[in-house]
């Protein structure tokens, strides 16, 4: 079993203070200003904590101020102290669970990485260490000894914003996804192997944009440029993982499309594959539009066009797998076709939940004093997401 440790950041939070306290008062309470000079006021610290923290008299203290006018107070600067992830490596543990607690670290927000192993780090550890440096955005090799490998990130997300981040995303699962449609018709189809290395870019961002997010909802400071407001923050998360599986769903489409391009399919097999799969991508871009352009009418026209694309599944697969081409076809052409529609239909599916959240905050922008939303019908459902009566969504969690 691989033991995992994590340290987390030392702050506190004043309340309003004064008066005497005794040394064992934890702070709590109010307490009141005191003067300290012709114009300026102060106020006691609670003795626990001056003591737990190592200061006296002349040591500095630090002071954020937040979007409320409330101050936190710290006794070291914020990001000073690292947030620390320590896991030792069993022999017996399978090889992807130590990746898997390290993006799950990097996730939670941890700047330090220590990977332990007794006698000494195997070939096989030290491989998925670097593996997952490769996969990420920061985190670099700080120490290296027989038994242990330090990483380190001293960024903490400084520099990035998740609102930037997003439309890159988005253009790499554009770009994954084009190429996951050229993989069938064409005598020269798409690599399997550069699809899936390009969908391990698509990872390092989500990745990133979620570290960055998980940051900011979990940050007691809430000012500066960056920091975003936590619905528009789960707002990005969603649209985040949305397009985490659509370029999954791209790699997928590859994956079968290199299958059909030596089956010498019937020319209405490609032409209606190729057709579907480009509405499907312009699905995908008005619906990225529309959540970062928000309106209500075209949020639900895209919504609407959405349901409608989601039916020419069922038609396809009726048309191309059911009714007669279907005997004309070997078993593994007819699965790898069926499983393309599927992921054409998830993509769409996912592009839905994108577009949902341009609905969403186009409602938002809708609601007057008395909270009501003029012009939006509540309880319809629109594709995969649920409308109800009170405004919130019911998203529905769908398989990769």
């Amino acid at each position: 079993m691989s033991g995992v440790k994590a340290v987390t950041r030392s702050e506190f939070v004043p309340a309003a203070p004064v008066g005497t306290f005794p040394a064992s008062d934890s702070g709590d309470g109010p307490r009141r200003l005191q003067r300290m000079g012709a114009v300026t006021v102060g106020v006691s610290l609670p003795r626990v904590w001056v003591g737990e923290h190592g200061l006296t008299p002349g040591s500095t203290v630090h002071f954020t101020r937040l979007p409320d006018g409330s101050l936190i107070l710290r006794h070291q600067p914020r990001g000073s102290v690292a947030e620390r992830f320590v896991t030792s490596v069993s022999p017996r543990a399978a090889p992807e669970h130590l990746f898997r607690q390290l993006v799950a670290a990097y996730l939670g927000g941890a700047t330090e990485f220590t990977v332990l192993e007794e006698p000494e780090l195997s070939p096989q550890t030290r491989s998925i260490t670097r593996a997952f440096i490769r996969r990420t955005i920061q985190p670099e090799v700080a120490s290296e000894s027989e038994d242990r490998l330090t990483l380190k990130d001293v960024s903490l997300g400084v520099g990035f914003s998740a609102r930037q981040l997003l439309p890159r995303m988005y253009q790499i699962v554009v770009e994954l996804q084009t190429d996951g449609g050229l993989s069938w018709g064409t005598t020269r189809p798409t690599n399997p192997a550069s699809l899936a290395s390009r969908d391990d870019d698509v990872d390092r961002h989500a990745w990133l944009i979620e570290r960055v997010i998980g940051l900011q909802l979990t940050a007691t400071q809430g000012s500066g440029p960056d920091h975003l407001p936590a619905p528009e923050l789960l707002e990005l998360l969603l649209v985040t993982r949305a397009l985490e599986r659509i370029a999954d769903h791209a790699v997928t489409m590859g994956d079968y499309g290199a299958q059909l391009a030596g089956a010498s399919l019937p020319a209405r097999v490609t032409q209606a594959l190729t057709s579907y799969h480009r509405q499907a991508l312009e699905h995908l871009a008005e619906s990225f539009r529309v959540m970062q352009h928000p309106e209500v009418a075209a949020a639900n026209e895209v919504l609407d066009a959405g349901e409608a694309l989601r039916a020419t599944h069922s038609t396809l697969t009726e048309a191309l797998l059911v009714r007669g081409t279907l005997g004309t076809l070997a078993p593994m052409t007819a699965v790898s076709i069926g499983l393309i529609l599927q992921s054409i239909d998830r993509t769409t599916a996912y592009a839905q939940d994108i577009a949902q959240v341009g609905l969403d905050r186009a409602a938002k922008s809708c609601i007057d004093r008395d909270n009501r939303l003029p012009g939006v019908r509540f309880g319809r459902d629109h594709g995969s997401t649920i409308v109800d009566s009170g405004g919130k969504t019911k998203n529905e969690r769908k398989p990769r």
